[in-house]
């Protein structure tokens, strides 16, 4: 009996484009594989489930870095308007120009890099306490004693959000970013909050349907805004030095205060992004450096050098990035010889384009000294990160302060790295002193 033919490149890159899940573990295993293949074969790429589009069947997929670029860079075809967040848009990520422009505007000033310099001392100090109490064990979880509670107990700071208050901002960060993606703690979160609603999963009983997952982020979402809506009332009342209270006295384009819902969506925003996204790439880096000794030790000479260890967080940022950003086509519109239609979304992951060998030569090794380094791990245009002057700080300072305490460890024998995909991540690194 003749042997099947084995599939074509172009044959395979349709295969895992109709079924690509961010999320999968199976994905995650062979991320860079599958990128380098659409890459090649189909860099615009049909999909059944459009990426970070919960709920939504069909969509699109880029991943050549100047397809990512060109669609990042064009808000009037490609909206972040995407219509498919639990609550409310959230400002001003949500929100494309010219009034997202006023926004930005608003915002930047608090984000600068000279703003966030002043922050250094507390930084380190900080940094310093947690990676001591941590080290007082010969084994311990990287992500729950450091990289979950350095950025995010920094932002509650600037923010105004009480520290009493952290477990529950976690719980309800986990929940919302991470109900089903492969992150433990907040799949059983979502679990135990959608037994409390009532929800009992799907025809299968295997679990709940996308749709019932959206339910249960939207149920948190409206507990997260009467939260802040808490909190806007109490700064209405006693004003603290925080971004609550700037907020409240800010003006829309020098003209107007901020709507309650404006106030409410803009701190949203920055409740989700400042939680995050630091954590996760941290998580994500010293789980590498634990599987790369040679590249962990390359690392610990050189970050003392200011120029050089600037340049080696960069390349950090875009060997691990983490974000894929969804648009949406806002008419019928003819790319790269693909017909995309109106309020189809396109997946723009950030992981595909930092590793585009068109623009970066040996994509798939860390290159510290990298030049030029042009990645968007921080993503391109109006809407580039706001936060990336704090991120590339915490990141310098997280990483400086742990690896003067322990420059050498490891991956832990028994408890493995846990991983969750989407907006992709470390949701637990045990290590063990070497």
């Amino acid at each position: 009996m003749s042997q099947p033919k084995p599939a074509s490149p172009r044959e395979r890159a349709l295969a895992e484009a109709k079924a690509l899940d961010l999320s999968s573990q199976d994905f995650l295993a062979r991320e860079f594989e599958i990128w380098d293949l659409l890459r090649e074969e189909l860099p615009v790429a049909r999909t059944d489930r459009a990426p970070m589009a919960q709920g939504v069947t069909g969509g699109w997929v880029m991943t050549r870095y100047d397809d990512v670029a060109d669609v990042l860079r064009r808000p009037e075809d490609f909206s972040s308007q995407i219509g498919l967040y639990p609550v409310r848009a959230w400002i001003p990520q949500a929100i494309d120009p010219p009034a997202h422009t006023g926004y930005r505007r608003l915002l930047n000033p608090w984000f600068t890099a000279e703003a966030m310099g002043k922050l250094e001392p507390h930084l380190e100090q900080y940094a310093g306490e947690l990676a001591d109490k941590m080290l007082a064990n010969d084994e311990f979880d990287f992500v729950a004693d450091f990289a979950d509670p350095f950025p995010t107990v920094i932002f509650c700071e600037l923010a105004g959000f009480p520290l009493a208050d952290y477990p529950q901002i976690m719980d309800w960060k986990n929940m919302l970013m991470h109900a089903n993606d492969g992150h433990s703690r907040g799949h059983a979160l979502a679990l135990a909050k959608g037994r409390a609603l009532g929800i009992q999963g799907g025809p299968d009983k295997a679990g709940p349907t996308p749709e019932q997952f959206f339910q249960i982020r939207a149920t948190v979402g409206l507990e997260i805004y009467g939260y802040l809506k808490k909190l806007i009332e109490e700064r209405r009342e006693q004003p603290a030095d925080d971004m609550i209270t700037k907020l409240l006295h800010a003006k829309y384009e020098g003209e107007r205060t901020l709507t309650q819902e404006e106030l409410e969506d803009t701190l949203f925003l920055l409740f989700m992004a400042g939680l995050d996204t630091v954590a996760s790439v941290l998580g994500l880096i010293v789980k590498g450096f634990a599987e790369d000794p040679a590249k962990r030790r390359e690392f610990v000479a050189l970050m003392e050098d200011p120029e050089r260890v600037a340049s080696a967080i960069e390349e950090l940022v875009r060997y691990h990035a983490i974000v894929t950003m969804p648009r949406r086509a806002t008419g019928a519109i003819g790319f790269r010889g693909e017909q995309l239609a109106e309020n189809e979304i396109i997946a723009c992951p950030s992981p595909a384009a930092n590793r585009d060998p068109a623009h970066f030569e040996r994509p798939h090794e860390l290159l510290y000294g990298r030049s030029p380094n042009r990645h968007i791990g921080f993503g391109l245009g109006p809407h580039r990160c706001l936060g990336i002057h704090l991120a590339r700080r915490e990141l310098r300072v997280a990483l400086q302060a742990f690896h003067r305490r322990l420059p050498d460890y490891r991956l832990h024998p028994t408890k493995k790295p846990e991983l969750f995909g989407g907006m992709k991540g470390a949701s637990s690194v045990w290590l063990v002193k070497e």
